[in-house]
């Protein structure tokens, strides 16, 4: 599921909001602030602010709450928040919200938060919509109602929410508040995904890989699994490592399986090593040399020089570049295996014929 905005990012959130609900502050002040003259902002803001104008007030807030134009003062920040979420100015009710929902100058309340964020919500900001949706749907300061939550989630989705578009994937997949209904889930992940949410991209995936409401076809899930691969996403990677690895579906791909696995491995997805390793097992050189990495640097095993060099032997023996030049590295440092300066030179030649750079930079040494 979708999780609530830090603190930092109420900001522009507000932003976007406060412009949109009344002319004051004049085009002075907007000026100042297009330009990043923020002191300017402060002082015309100041009086507006005083005279209990809960625009100024709350944009004021904001400056203060960065540090921008005068020095950061979150306690001041939150006390100018109030005074215009008392006017029933919605960004101002949102940014005291998550102030509460965060903890950061005030004891977290998740009760307090949630009056504050649902009373912003009600004004049609589309970002406290998804945040009081999520806490309906967690339980978080309210009594849980799935039904609350997709109503929430609905109107964030209709103003252009991605979270809130991936939200309502889940809950017609997982049947949360509505009837289970895979289609419509795919529907609403395809809109999340299309505007770049990994998690939803990852979804679109894997109901196009099963056969979930979408006609199973592996080359979508392919697609769709490398768009969220390529934004860090540790299952996609393992999927698709997996998936090149088998050619269960597509063209098998050695090189590709082991730049997946590698990219889930560093994630720490356990499956992701036994992938690396079943490769190195059946001879790919660049599986072994990884297989040699992951045991000098403990990642996912435990740390074990020796047993580096042996990885990194039997890809040198094979020819493997990278494995010479490790291995040539072990010898030079005695790390695994007794310090032979000779014998590190001849793998870092053995590399270097190959054109590895830094085998070469080596011998230079």
């Amino acid at each position: 599921m979708t999780r609530m905005l830090s603190l930092s990012l109420i900001l522009l959130a507000f932003a976007n909001g406060a412009g949109a609900q009344q002319a004051q502050p004049a085009d002075p002040i907007q000026a100042a602030l297009n330009r990043k003259d923020f002191t300017t902002a402060v002082n015309l803001l100041r009086p507006l602010s005083d005279g209990g104008d809960p625009q100024a007030q709350a944009l004021l807030g904001q400056l203060y709450a960065a540090g921008q134009g005068a020095k950061q003062n979150f306690p001041e920040a939150l006390n100018l928040w109030r005074k215009a979420a008392s006017q029933n100015y919605g960004p101002a009710q949102y940014n005291l919200g998550l102030a509460y929902a965060t903890g950061r100058g005030v004891k977290r309340d998740y009760t307090e938060a949630a009056k504050w964020i649902r009373s912003a919500a009600d004004q049609n900001i589309p970002e406290a919509q998804r945040d009081i949706a999520l806490m309906y749907h967690e339980g978080q300061g309210v009594t849980r109602s799935y039904g609350s939550a997709m109503d929430y989630y609905r109107k964030a989705a209709q103003q252009g929410v991605p979270e809130a578009h991936f939200a309502l994937g889940s809950m017609y997949a997982g049947g949360q508040g509505v009837k289970q209904d895979y289609a419509e889930a795919a529907t609403w992940y395809r809109k999340a995904a299309e505007v770049g949410l990994p998690e939803a991209q990852y979804n679109l995936g894997a109901m196009y890989a099963n056969g979930q409401g979408l006609p199973k076809d592996t080359g979508q899930a392919v697609t769709w699994w490398t768009k969220a691969a390529d934004k860090g996403h540790p299952d996609a990677q393992m999927n698709l490592g997996i998936l090149y690895l088998s050619g269960n579906g597509i063209a098998k791909d050695p090189g590709q399986a082991l730049n997946y696995l590698k990219k889930a491995n560093a994630q720490k997805i356990p499956e992701a090593l036994q992938g690396i390793r079943s490769m190195a097992e059946g001879g790919y050189g660049p599986a072994r040399v990884e297989m040699g990495l992951a045991y000098e640097s403990g990642r996912g095993v435990p740390k074990l020089e020796a047993e580096a060099v042996s990885w990194y032997r039997e890809a040198a023996e094979q020819g493997n570049a990278a494995g010479q030049y490790n291995l040539g590295r072990m010898y030079a440092a005695g790390k695994g295996v007794p310090q032979n300066t000779v014998e590190a030179n001849a793998w870092f030649e053995k590399a270097a014929k190959q054109g590895h750079s830094q085998a070469k930079a080596q011998l230079k040494r």
